[in-house]
């Protein structure tokens, strides 16, 4: 508050703990409302003003002597300590003992995390322990259940879970700060299975080690079923924060295997040569990739993120930029994507304003084309929802003229989102409408942005019931088409565990 504000109710709350702040961070720490900080309100009826007299014994500054921890039964005290903000020796900064609270509580190895300073025994003069006191609780999962979505119909699935592994500490595997996934899921349309491992402080610094396993079989790639796609690889990647919280770099090395196999032979072409088999509808830049291919994949990231929640953000952005090489069968490309996304609070409570924003180039480095299933696509539930999913695509006829989408080189896409609560509980189901606007352009050539495009808009119900996950129904209805698509309204539809591609 400034000479002339008008008085609000919290606002001598937030103007006092700026106060504990500023001296708390200089190591005077007994400076606290009620005690050594006080204020005097004196009002001036006649003039309708208030007066503010604070009132300020500073008290003698502390410095750290040691730091004790209490309550970790499984965690071990490394794993806590690498997240404090303050150490012994230094002044006893109130600031960043919130922040190491403020960590310590984000792991969520913790039901309960207090951090008070306490007299040493005996006294030392200006010297103070900092006390840590932690309530453990549960950080492992095991979850089995079903999803079902539009673009990858019907799949079971099952999970293991655990936010504080160990892998060096058998038979329980726990209390290192590590995290591993367990993931297999089966369904009608696709089956996954992956194994993830994490070392946040990879060789004792604030670097994530992250390695994944995994394999995935997609038979839904193709809107006229003509293959299926299966990808096997390991991925290797090191993340760590670039001098704020905020931005976040990585780089990354994938080896991964791409399988192609059609599905129906041509029984009345034979091909010369007779190898592979052809399907009616299958056009060359299908036929020209079926079989394995191995690539190794170099990637990197950079990502800013002020959002003040993953879950359902109401303020702040993500933008990220995501460039990566590919090499392997004697073909070489790039490909980089820019994303964007915006969240404001609306116009009442509770609701939020969504803005997406996303661009890509993809480019042949060594005289090839990029393959097919590395290309581009639109259309679905997580992009174009007013069109089949991957149909805004260039495309290539086959053997018996049916066009197949088989991607672009380049794309745009963008997307506005206002959704209000229809009821909301606190640890428990919520339910959200939300109308929307989505509009992009997959283009043939790397940079081919020709100005047309195809877009929609539509509305949509957000149901998320806890430990059973996100429902979404959205219905979309497009505006604009192009000639391999028609006016018809899209219903999308996903539960539970759907991955978006």
């Amino acid at each position: 508050m400034d000479v002339g504000d008008t008085f609000p109710p919290d606002g001598l709350g937030a103007d006092s703990t700026a106060i504990e702040d500023f001296y708390g961070s200089k190591g005077y720490i007994d400076v606290q409302r009620g005690n050594t900080l006080r204020v005097l309100r004196i009002p001036n009826v006649d003039a309708g003003t208030m007066d503010l007299e604070f009132q300020i014994d500073e008290g003698d500054k502390s410095y750290v002597e040691k730091i004790d921890i209490q309550g970790n039964l499984k965690t071990k005290d490394n794993v806590i300590r690498r997240e404090l903000a303050i150490s012994p020796g230094e002044t006893f900064d109130m600031v960043r003992v919130k922040l190491s609270k403020q960590r310590l509580e984000g792991l969520q190895y913790f039901d309960k995390v207090d951090m008070d300073p306490e007299p040493t025994d005996p006294p030392i003069a200006g010297r103070k322990n900092l006390e840590i006191n932690v309530e453990e609780q549960n950080t492992g999962n095991f979850t089995v259940g079903a999803g079902f979505s539009s673009v990858n119909s019907l799949t079971a699935f099952a999970e293991v879970t655990q936010g504080n592994f160990d892998l060096f500490h058998p038979p329980y595997f726990t209390g290192g700060g590590q995290k591993m996934r367990l993931f297999i899921q089966l369904g009608t349309e696709e089956q996954d299975y992956e194994l993830e491992f994490t070392e946040p402080w990879f060789l004792n610094r604030k670097l994530a080690l992250d390695v994944d396993l995994y394999r995935h079989q997609l038979n839904f790639e193709s809107p006229h079923n003509i293959f299926d796609e299966t990808r096997t690889g390991v991925r290797v990647g090191l993340t760590r924060a670039l001098g704020s919280d905020f931005l976040i770099g990585s780089v990354s090395y994938t080896l991964e295997d791409v399988g192609i196999t059609l599905n129906t032979p041509y029984h009345g072409y034979i091909p010369d040569p007779p190898n592979p088999p052809i399907t009616p509808n299958a056009p060359n830049a299908i036929l020209s990739q079926v079989g394995d291919h191995i690539f190794n994949r170099f990637g990197a990231s950079l990502a800013y993120d002020t959002r003040n929640s993953s879950e359902l953000p109401n303020h702040g952005q993500r933008t990220e930029i995501d460039p990566q090489l590919s090499i392997g069968d004697n073909n070489t490309y790039a490909k980089v994507e820019l994303k964007t996304a915006w969240y404001f609070p609306g116009l009442f409570k509770g609701h939020v304003l969504e803005a997406i924003g996303r661009g890509g180039i993809a480019q042949g480095l060594t005289g090839g084309d990029v393959p097919f299933y590395d290309r581009y696509y639109l259309g679905g539930l997580y992009s174009l929802r007013g069109f089949q999913f991957r149909n805004i695509s260039p495309r290539e006829p086959g053997f018996s003229g049916v066009s197949e989408p088989i991607g672009g080189d380049s794309y745009w896409f963008g997307s506005l989102e206002y959704s209000i609560p229809i009821f909301e509980k606190q640890s428990g189901p919520s339910l959200r409408f939300a109308l929307f606007y989505d509009v992009g352009d997959v283009g043939a050539k790397s940079y081919s942005f020709s100005g047309n495009f195809d877009d929609n808009w539509g509305m949509g119900l957000r149901l998320n019931i806890p430990h059973l996950g996100p429902l979404r129904l959205d219905y979309g209805i497009p505006i604009h088409h192009d000639a391999n698509n028609n006016g018809s309204g899209q219903f999308q539809f996903g539960v539970g565990y759907t991955r978006q591609f």
